[in-house]
């Protein structure tokens, strides 16, 4: 079975992409046919901050749902470092900006007019074509954080989830273990995702690899007809081989190589000069070390673990939640001791508010797992289980990074 954390990453980017969607064709609605170029520029910042938002969280929820999938499959492995989900806004996956996608529609609407069709019809088509695009750059902003995610994890890769119904050429791509540093081929509205898992794990666990042949097999005639072509159906009925029927490069691309998003000094890259995009960095061959250099160069990741003392805030007053009206005297002590001199211990948790010692928490239960600890016991030989490190995970994304 597919891991029911990735199953609901799906149903999360899924209302993201129609929320994008939904963005995209109230912007739409605003273009004035008598001139294309000039409403539509009009109306494409207020989309892109929209897009940019979405994006963001696109990121966020691909950056997040590895650490359950893995746990899930009883394969967890600590990330070495933490995708960073602002870099993945405010850009195509193709390199080039988001406005520079978005205005796409465009000329898109453009061509066809100049092609003979009615300006309406033509501008109706423009913009589903802008919905098209608005959702896979939405959907790709989470495929690419998920694939970073991956990558910071050893010994972890992926395997591609099909959502039916899809298209052959996604079929054919399902059922292989990918490395950490393969890019995820995918085409114009393509809403597969990332299981990560790793090889050993793909190549026993039932289930989790798709057969295209059984996906194949699982539709009608005439769904197979419409899926794959009449010819090729018959041909693959017949007994040919579904991968060389299908031809998987065919429209099916990684993404860009370069962007300039967010490389100016006011941008979240921060520097000035090209940005490689992640598909680019793997596709240098680096060895994982420098692939997560590079990563960590370009902003897609943050550097190592967060210290919590550095972001303490509030006054002490009171006791606390742990002083029990100050009949605790260890924590009345040091309560005291910090009103006296006017400075708390920023290690103490007696003289922490209740939101300083959920992010303490969440550092010193993470710290816990990393050296191999349950923090939620004292018992020393407790282990440290698959799903009790996502869930520490999962808070320390929380507290501690933000998201």
């Amino acid at each position: 079975m597919i891991p029911a954390p990735t199953v609901e990453h799906y149903k999360r980017m899924q209302r993201l992409r129609a929320v994008a969607v939904l963005a995209a064709r109230r912007a739409w609605a605003g273009v004035d046919s008598g001139d294309l170029s000039g409403s539509w520029q009009s109306m494409l910042p207020g989309l892109v901050g929209a897009v940019s938002l979405v994006q963001e969280s696109g990121a966020v929820q691909g950056a997040s749902y590895g650490a359950a999938t893995l746990a899930a499959q009883g394969l967890y492995e600590a990330p070495q470092h933490f995708v960073n989900p602002e870099a993945f806004a405010g850009f195509a996956s193709d390199g080039r900006s988001l406005q520079g996608l978005l205005y796409t529609a465009v000329p898109h609407t453009k061509g066809l007019i100049a092609g003979g069709m009615d300006v309406p019809t033509a501008v109706r088509k423009g913009g589903r074509f802008l919905e098209m695009v608005t959702q896979t750059t939405v959907a790709d902003s989470g495929r690419a954080a998920a694939g970073v995610d991956t990558a910071t994890r050893k010994n972890v890769g992926y395997v591609r989830m099909l959502n039916p119904p899809s298209c052959s050429r996604c079929s054919i791509l399902a059922g292989r273990f990918y490395r950490w540093n393969n890019g995820f081929n995918r085409h114009p509205k393509c809403d597969c995702v990332h299981v990560q898992t790793t090889a050993t794990a793909a190549a026993e666990t039932e289930g989790l690899i798709h057969d295209p042949y059984e996906y194949f097999k699982g539709l009608s005639a005439a769904e197979q007809d419409r899926t794959y072509g009449k010819a090729e159906a018959q041909a693959i009925r017949d007994g040919s081989d579904i991968f060389q029927v299908v031809n998987a490069n065919r429209g099916v691309k990684p993404g860009g190589l370069v962007t300039t998003e967010g490389t100016t000094r006011h941008g979240n890259f921060g520097r000035n000069g090209p940005r490689l995009t992640p598909e680019a960095i793997y596709g240098k061959g680096l060895s994982r070390a420098d692939t997560l250099a590079e990563l960590e160069r370009y902003g897609y990741i943050l550097p190592g673990g967060q210290n919590p003392t550095g972001v303490l805030r509030g006054q002490a007053e009171g006791f606390g939640a742990l002083g029990r009206g100050g009949t605790r005297v260890g924590v009345r002590n040091a309560v005291e001791e910090a009103r006296r001199t006017g400075v708390r211990d920023p290690l103490s948790r007696a003289t922490m508010t209740a939101a300083e010692r959920r992010i303490y928490d969440a550092q010193a239960n993470w710290d816990a797992v990393r050296n191999g600890r349950n923090p939620f016991t004292n018992a020393k030989a407790a282990k440290v289980t698959p799903e009790v490190a996502a869930r520490v995970e999962r808070e320390y994304r929380k507290h501690i990074l933000g998201y």
